[in-house]
Formats: C-alpha cells, structure tokens, sequence
C-alpha cells in the first residue's frame, strides 16, 4: 500500500518531472542567475553532506525515526534539497518552490550527485498552500530563510498544523528582530564613525547607509502593507509562542544558532558574533561596496565592544538569526 504523500503525489498532475500541487510564481530576479551566486555544490559534496545529517540528526534526538517523509518549502536552488538527498536516513523528501525554474535547477544538480535517500520528488507549492499537502503525509516541513517572505505567518503556522501528525515539527531558520533592529540603529552612527576615522561620505555611501537603516525599519514595522515585497518580517519569540498555543503547537528556538550547523561551538555565542554578522550582512545581503565594507568596520569597531562582554561571559548578545521550532501537540 502507497504512502499518502506517495497516494497524493500520483494523483497530482506533473510537468517533465516536477508535481503542479498549486500555481507557480517566478523567482523575483532570474533564476540561473541567483544559483550562480551560491556555493559551488560539487566541490562541496562533504560540507553539504554534513548539513543535511545535521538537520537530521536534530530532527531525531526529538523521537522521530529514520525514513520519516520530509516536506521541504521554498528550496530554491537547492543547498539543502542536495543535503537532505544525500542523506540515507531519509525515506521520502518533497522539495518544493514556486517557481519550476529552481526545481529544474536543483533536478540538474541532483544528476551529478550521489542521491542515498529513498525517494525524492519536487513540487511547484507556494508556502501559502501548504494545507494541500495530506494531513500526517510528512513529519516534518523545513523551512530556511522562507518565513520571513510570508505574508500571512499565523495562517501559515495554522495550516502547517493542519499538515502535520502529533509530533510533527516545523523548523526555520529565520531572522530575529532584536538583532536587526539594533543593526539599523547603530547604523545611523556609520557617518560619523567614518568622519572621525578621517572617510568623508560620499553620496554614494550615504544611499547605501541610509538604504540599510531603512529596510530594517521596514521589517521591523507592523503597520504596513508589505504584500509585494520580497522581504516581509523580522520575529519575536513571545508573539510567535503566542501563535503556536493558540494553533494547537509547542514552540521553542534556539537564538544565533543553527539546526543544520551541529556545532557545540554555535550554540553559544562567540566575542564579536554580532559585529561579524553586522558585517557579513552589509557585505553579502545589503551588497555594500567592499570598499565601503572595509572602511566601516574598523570605523565602528568602538560601538561593537559594548557586546564584547556580554558575548564572553553572560552569552547575551543580541539575537540576530537563528531557528524556530514548532511540535503538533
């Protein structure tokens, strides 16, 4: 007898390969174009490998056995889909996106790769349909850096609750709003940093900073419309807790850390943590100038010692991206 993600999934029509569970919705920029900014995946076979036993291994040490199907949401070009693929403890992964073109994309990868689990198949599923999926046809949905481009996120958890069996987990790894907030804040300062370490602005940096302070505003904020933009939210452990309880889910999080980075060194947080994601963030998801990069680092390096402290010896610093974990009670 069939699986009922298998039993779903033969009666749902399929496009050279890839499951129509609902319409599909391009990529904001092009597709190829993305991938080629993302890690070279083959000469990275055993990192990959190693997040992918990560989320797994995780995923087990909450009672969940081996071969449990896994419904991947908004895999994009693939980092993960290639990962959970290689892995044998998996018996059936759904990897999903709206747009076919990633699914194509990571179908291509997944060519050259050696694929251990049971089964592997690919969807064209926004985030917001989750609820065609069969309730208890997966055990658990994982979710990176896809949340946060969800309008509606209690009605998202509602209907992943509805997917999911007693037990079932949703994962993410998302943004906090704690961290971003602050970054926008100190932000503000870049200007005069820069000043007293002798870099005038130029108009140029000054777009650039004043861009920053406002796209954490933005996430940050509650009262607008953010339906057609790209990025939506930042989050707060106690209102999304207050979701979970009134959606029947347990709730917990592990601030600065990642599920799929098994690391005993990444549970805590390290001396200068969030000075060197304030700099990754402008260098590779602000897309600063690196000579901008270089000049405001060292110029504000007087405003980040204040966590230096806090980050060696209370383990307090501000939380900036981390993992949700949601269990169907």
């Amino acid at each position: 007898m069939l699986a009922p993600l298998s039993e779903f999934l033969r009666a749902t029509p399929s496009d050279g390969g890839i499951y129509q569970i609902s319409a599909a919705r391009p990529f904001q920029h092009k597709e190829e174009e993305y991938d080629q900014h993302r890690p070279a995946e083959q000469h990275q076979l055993d990192f990959i490998r190693q997040e992918g036993a990560n989320l797994l291994a995780f995923f087990h040490a909450h009672g969940h056995p081996q071969g449990a199907p896994i419904l991947e949401i908004g895999c994009g070009s693939g980092f993960m889909t290639t990962s959970l693929a290689s892995q044998s403890a998996v018996g059936h992964l759904l990897a999903t996106d709206p747009s076919p073109a990633f699914c194509r994309i990571i179908q291509r990868k997944l060519a050259q790769f050696p694929v251990a689990a049971a089964r592997v198949d690919f969807g064209v599923l926004l985030a917001e349909d989750v609820h065609l999926i069969p309730p208890g046809a997966v055990s658990l949905i994982f979710l990176r850096s896809v949340l946060h481009h969800i309008a509606g996120v209690d009605d998202f958890l509602a209907k992943c609750a509805s997917v999911l069996p007693k037990g079932g987990m949703l994962i993410c790894e998302e943004p906090y709003y704690e961290g971003y907030v602050m970054m926008g804040f100190l932000a503000q300062f870049i200007p005069d940093a820069l000043a007293s370490a002798g870099h005038n602005c130029t108009a140029e940096d000054h777009a650039h900073i004043d861009n920053f302070v406002a796209t954490m505003q933005f996430y940050a904020r509650r009262d607008l419309d953010k339906s057609a933009a790209e990025d939506k939210h930042l989050f707060r452990p106690d209102e999304l807790a207050r979701t979970a309880r009134a959606t029947g889910i347990d709730f917990d999080h592990y601030p600065n850390w990642h599920a799929t980075i098994a690391d005993a060194k990444n549970r805590t947080n390290r001396i200068g943590y969030f000075e060197n994601f304030f700099a990754f963030y402008i260098r590779n998801c602000m897309n600063w100038p690196a000579d901008l990069v270089d000049r405001v680092i060292p110029a504000t390096r007087k405003y980040f010692r204040f966590f230096s402290p806090l980050e060696s010896a209370t383990n307090t610093a501000p939380y900036c991206f981390g993992t949700f974990v949601f269990t169907k009670r």
